[in-house]
């Protein structure tokens, strides 16, 4: 799929490519790719060819190659700036900024340029990298200088996509507005104002760096993830090692895009819409394709899947190749969540279609870098950095998660080439994490019996997702609904308390006088304050028990769980060595609220175990013991939501928590159809 709109001609160099002189093969790639001449980009989503440029400068180049590329590359993209139209200055600024931006993270640091697993004693020092920035941020200062309107347009384009992102509720948006209050500018008006706002957030005492630099050093397990797509880039920065999308988030970002429901209101989508919706673009590229192949609209839904799921894992493509990080999760239809032959060839077929995408990516990452990366990355070059998500709806979907970990299903043994990997969602209790873990375990058992092969998946692999927010969710509508249907049917309560709308058990149309009275009256006991810290911590509880009962009752050596849909920060922080933790934007945003009021104390990064004895039980007397309590009396079921054999997988639809989340991923899947038909449609209007 041809998109990118490339420059037909280069003022600077003819058209034929780099004019660099005798710069490296290495620099040429770099140079080209800015430039947009290199024709392996043609068919890169706009931006995809400045990101790997940036990509393969940061994370491909030794640190002494790092210093002499640079002084390659800037003084030829200085010196092709003065006779450059605006969209060529516009690139040029793109690329530079957010080197220059790059080299304020030390996570982005540490990955290659400062990495001793890497290059030993021939790290980049603190002061060379200060130098080659403050040379780069020197031109790019000039470069705004020159052309005030290409750089405003560079970082307006970069704030559109910051206050788009989950309809305005993230963390770096939430930092710039922050940042503007306490500095009395936009940082987004200025290169030096943006670098300077978005440096602090890099700072090693912020949460998720912090979280990020403990795991490097081997203080706790936990590896962030971010939750959306559109910012993987972004969020590398300050530590992101995963990703992932859903049914949702395809379709959501897609709207974010378009500034629908965001929360800075009417003003910010008018200047959302000023910068050009890029998914727009693809739907009907995909269309076309779709067309011309004579597809169905489903494929034209799984097509758009496929990009937005590129487009993740390009933000975090080199960590993959150098760490073998840097999963993003994509989801497999969920209307098949039973279907385990559609499964698992849908899988098998997909898998094809996303190791060549991310082939094109690396041939270009690769070309011309020297030792150590042809033989860091040779196990990884040319494979998919993504899990499958996976529906855990029955035992169908846990067939399909043995099988694919394996790389080979029993039944359909022309379906899987190789062995792939696994993020098990719709996941939320016990019995299903359990499960879950022991289909991914005995897959990966499999695939060794079969090849003679030990597999080594580090500090990756297939994950279990634990759905804490949904799960909670899902217990306090239960919780209000009983009181509710407890009341006498004349009760006014049970026509003005609309459950679905209810947030908090501290809402108060619960803890009025009134609402409070009426359940005393037939013989429930209410009290808001411990029930509501009771079910916001329930899912946590599971997680935690989940982990230890893995390894206290399975010997397995470390858990796969990944904690996600959450719903309040606590919901990380006491569950720091959890191996995975997945935060959307609005609880990243949360850490900054946290940040102002005095900061996150991080005194364990094993808070995983505390109050929990070996055994997966709270320990007596303990807050988590008082929570297991509460849950129990106000929940009948959740003593099988507790223990290992609690649910078995053809009663995983019939809780109260799986249906819901099934619900809304099918419906926004067949949104997405919609959308794939109506893209369909426009090219014959």
């Amino acid at each position: 799929m041809a998109i990118s709109q490339k420059p037909a001609s280069c003022c600077c160099c003819g058209g034929n490519g780099s004019k660099s002189g005798g710069a490296s093969k290495h620099t040429e790639v770099i140079i080209d790719l800015v430039i947009g001449v290199d024709p392996r980009s043609t068919a890169f989503m706009p931006g995809w060819d400045l990101e790997t440029a940036r990509q393969k400068l940061l994370f491909f180049s030794t640190p002494k190659q790092f210093i002499a590329s640079c002084a390659e590359i800037l003084p030829v993209l200085d010196d092709f700036y003065a006779t450059a139209d605006g969209a060529l200055r516009k690139r040029f600024i793109g690329f530079l900024l957010h080197i220059v931006d790059s080299l304020n993270s030390k996570v982005e640091l540490s990955h290659n340029l400062q990495n001793e697993i890497l290059h030993g004693g021939a790290i980049l020092s603190d002061a060379d990298a200060k130098r080659v920035q403050d040379d780069a941020e020197a031109i790019l200062l000039n470069w705004e200088k020159i052309d005030q309107s290409a750089a405003q347009s560079v970082l307006l384009e970069i704030k559109s996509e910051d206050i788009a992102v989950n309809k305005g509720d993230n963390l770096f948006i939430a930092w710039a507005k922050d940042w503007q209050k306490k500095n009395g500018r936009d940082p987004y008006n200025s290169i030096a104002d943006f670098l300077m706002c978005f440096k602090t957030l890099y700072a090693p005492d912020t949460y998720y760096v912090s979280l990020y630099l403990a795991w490097r050093d081997g203080k706790t397990s936990t590896q962030f993830f971010n939750d959306y797509g559109l910012q993987a880039a972004r969020c590398r920065k300050i530590g992101s090692l995963g990703g992932t999308t859903n049914p949702a988030i395809a379709v959501m970002g897609e709207d974010d895009l378009d500034g629908k429901a965001n929360m800075w209101g009417e003003e910010a989508t008018a200047f959302i819409k000023k910068t050009p919706n890029k998914w727009t673009q693809i739907r009907r590229v995909i269309a076309q394709e779709q067309v011309k192949k004579s597809e169905a609209d489903d494929w034209g839904a799984t097509a758009f899947t496929e990009w937005v799921v590129v487009d993740a894992m390009l933000g975090l493509r080199s960590i993959f190749l150098l760490e073998g990080l840097g999963r993003v999760a994509f989801q497999l239809r969920p209307d098949w969540h039973d279907k385990e032959e559609l499964l698992t060839r849908a899988g098998g077929r997909i898998h094809k279609i996303l190791c060549a995408r991310m082939s094109q990516f690396d041939d270009i990452l690769l070309d011309g870098a020297a030792e150590p990366y042809q033989s860091v990355t040779a196990c990884r070059a040319g494979k998919s950095n993504n899990h499958f998500k996976i529906a855990c709806t029955s035992q169908a979907a846990l067939n399909v998660v043995r099988a694919f970990n394996a790389g080979h299903h029993p039944k359909f043994p022309d379906a899987l080439e190789e062995r792939m990997f696994t993020n098990v969602t719709l996941s939320y209790e016990v019995p299903q994490m359990v499960a879950a873990s022991l289909a991914t375990e005995n897959g990966i058992k499999d695939y060794e019996a079969r090849t003679g092969e030990k597999t080594d998946d580090g500090r990756g692999g297939s994950v279990v997702t634990s759905m804490i927010g949904r799960f909670n969710d899902a217990i306090r509508l239960y919780r209000v609904e009983s009181m509710l249907n407890a009341l006498p049917a004349g009760s006014p309560s049970r026509t003005s308390i609309k459950p679905a709308a209810i947030k908090t058990l501290a809402d108060p149309a619960l803890t009025s006088d009134e609402f409070r009275n009426a359940v005393k009256a037939v013989g429930i006991d209410f009290d808001p304050k411990t029930e509501e810290d009771a079910i916001n911590h329930a899912g946590t509880l599971l997680t935690k028990r989940t982990a230890l009962i893995l390894t206290s009752k399975y010997g397995l050596p470390k858990s796969r769980l990944l904690t996600a849909s959450k719903r309040n920060f606590n919901q990380n922080t006491d569950l720091l060595n959890v191996p995975f933790s997945t935060d959307f934007g609005n609880i990243q945003r949360m850490y900054l609220d946290l940040h102002n009021s005095g900061g996150v104390k991080i005194d364990s990064w094993n808070t995983l175990v505390e109050e929990m004895n070996p055994d997966g039980t709270p320990k007596a007397g303990s807050i988590w013991e008082k929570r297991n309590q509460i849950l129990r009396r106000i929940w009948p079921d959740w003593a099988k939501a507790y223990e290992v054999e609690g649910v078995a997988p053809d009663q995983y639809m019939s809780t109260i928590y799986v249906p819901p989340t099934l619900t809304q991923f099918i419906g926004l899947w067949e949104e997405n159809v919609a959308r794939a038909k109506a893209a369909r449609e426009s090219l014959s209007a």
